[in-house]
């Protein structure tokens, strides 16, 4: 259930569109119930009572001292209009004996006088039956004209009024609780926005350590979950430069040692041998393949400090122009044929896939013997005599593809005192616009050199 929540739930949109259709559920539900309410207190037998008394004892009391205030009386009743008109959900009329001195169901004239009628007269006793109609009939009440006393007669429905007002104050409330619910939901993103930006604040300080909180599973939880791949890419990415920096020092250090030793030796005899401090021919011969011996170290060194600089080049792609165009086949098969030899020699054995058919591909020859001698001397190095190194030439419509696998021997032949033949190849293969991959199992390796064909 949790799964199939999280799946729907996968956008802001969505959920924003949910959330608004729970808070108007909610606030309708709360509506109904507060409708009910309100129908239950407007008809309850305190407003038909209690409250619908004081309402007409206040409305009584106030147009009393309306009459006294405008000096109403039997021939002046024009100013009943106004007040009339401040209230129109009370309709009344005022008799005095069997005359009709004023009501509020007809229009007055020009003057805002209403006609008067005798109290049976047909035209007033059907209006007023038109409206004892819509109204609970009610005894009248005495007030005081001017002039003298008179009756009213009061058609409202105070319980419809009270009804009015709290299914008001209930629409008021739901939509209140509608409002509140989505502020719930706004609020509660725009927090989590903030611990987002709080947490990019501090991996801006430098602090890549600290994690950004995942909450959610819609677009926010995506931007978090991408910048805390982010911190970890980078945190990972910095810590392999402190490592490539500390062993490029290391490097350096070693190969100056390393070089000054063999120097120091050849030195020593090329000094003999201008001096001429030997005794015999024989002698020479010895010192000068020392000399030789030591002048072939320090070639092997500064090969190695070459492919060192060369694999932690920045801006390793060669032009189009340093590219010449070979048939790939033919290329890879010569290659192979002039390296596996020696090899071969040693008890390694090849096993060589027909390819498919030719292609073309644009390298450098000089980065391809580069490539080619950093494989077939870790295929010496590492490569078991036990099982064949078995190559595959394989493309498809966009690269070829040179496979080479071998099993791994439990102790090398050699040492390597670099270890940066691998990432020698990954440098000259993207110098070329091609790429590498290598793969290694439990007793297995495999390297696969990826050309683009034309």
């Amino acid at each position: 259930m949790k799964k199939i929540i999280n799946t729907i739930f996968q956008s802001l949109y969505i959920e924003l569109t949910v959330s608004v259709i729970f808070s108007f559920l909610v606030g309708f539900a709360f509506y109904l119930l507060l409708s009910l309410g309100a129908e239950s207190i407007a008809y309850s037998k305190w407003a038909n009572t209690d409250y619908t008394d004081y309402k007409i004892s206040v409305y009584l009391d106030n147009l009393q001292t309306y009459i006294y205030k405008e000096q109403i009386s039997t021939t002046n009743t024009a100013p009943l209009t106004d007040w009339w008109k401040m209230d129109k959900n009370v309709f009344f009329y005022i008799k005095k004996e069997n005359t009709i001195l004023y009501n509020s169901f007809m229009n007055p004239d020009e003057n805002g006088e209403v006609p008067k009628f005798e109290a049976d007269d047909t035209e007033f006793t059907d209006s007023l039956n038109d409206y004892q109609a819509f109204f609970p009939k009610r005894e009248g009440h005495d007030i005081r004209l001017i002039d003298g006393k008179a009756k009213i007669y009061i058609l409202a429905d105070f319980q419809y009024n009270i009804y009015n007002t709290l299914h008001d104050i209930s629409i008021a409330i739901s939509g209140l609780i509608i409002i509140l619910i989505l502020i719930a939901f706004v609020r509660r993103k725009i927090h989590y926005i903030k611990d987002v930006t709080f947490g990019i604040n501090i991996l801006e300080g430098g602090n890549l350590n600290y994690q950004i909180p995942v909450k959610g599973n819609d677009e926010l939880t995506q931007v978090a979950t991408s910048l805390n791949s982010m911190r970890v890419a980078l945190d990972q990415q910095m810590k392999n430069e402190t490592k490539a920096i500390q062993a490029n020092n290391s490097l350096v250090t070693a190969l100056s040692h390393d070089l000054r030793t063999p120097l120091t030796t050849q030195m020593g005899y090329l000094e003999i041998l201008k001096e001429h401090h030997y005794n015999s021919p024989e002698e020479m011969d010895k010192y000068i393949n020392t000399a030789l011996d030591t002048c072939h170290q320090i070639k092997e060194m500064s090969d190695r400090l070459f492919e060192y600089f060369l694999a932690f080049d920045p801006h390793p792609e060669r032009p189009a122009e340093a590219l010449d165009e070979y048939d790939g086949v033919e290329l890879f098969m010569q290659l192979i044929s002039e390296l596996s030899l020696p090899l071969e020699a040693q008890g390694l054995q090849f096993e060589i896939e027909d390819p498919m058919d030719t292609f073309l591909i644009h390298v450098n020859m000089n980065d391809m013997l580069r490539i080619f001698n950093n494989v077939f001397t870790n295929i010496d190095k590492y490569a078991d005599e036990a099982e064949p190194v078995r190559i595959r030439i394989f493309h498809d419509t966009e690269n070829a593809v040179l496979s080479i696998s071998n099993k791994i021997r439990k102790e090398p032949r050699k040492n390597e005192s670099a270890k940066i033949g691998l990432i020698s190849i990954s440098s000259l293969m993207k110098r070329q616009g091609g790429a590498s991959k290598t793969r290694t199992s439990k007793d297995n390796f495999t390297i696969e050199l990826k050309f683009p064909i034309y």
